[in-house]
């Protein structure tokens, strides 16, 4: 990827993305914020160059795109569709181990 389109793809969502061009500890590169998980991560060119961007961005996120997942009674269920007192009922929960 070329910097120069990475920059303009992150510029051109500015909502979600502060980018700034800036050296880190003597190597020159890209500093980039994501809104969405606040988190900051700096790139180097040579990085920039041999990775595409779906992987840059996905390096921004630093591991905080988890979706949090229950199995209750048998089944499957993503707690981000849960309503408050749903989510305070899992927070109750308790782990027991059956010996």
């Amino acid at each position: 990827m070329e910097k120069a389109e990475f920059v303009d793809f992150l510029r051109d969502d500015m909502e979600n993305f502060e980018v700034a061009v800036a050296p880190l500890e003597g190597a020159d590169g890209v500093y980039v914020k994501n809104n969405i998980f606040n988190t900051e991560t700096h790139f180097t060119y040579s990085v920039i160059e041999r990775m595409e961007l779906k992987d840059l961005i996905i390096a921004t996120h630093h591991g905080k795109n988890v979706e949090h997942m229950t199995r209750v009674t048998g089944y499957f269920s993503k707690v981000e569709g849960w309503n408050k007192g749903k989510k305070g009922e899992l927070k109750d929960r308790s782990r027991s181990k059956i010996e």
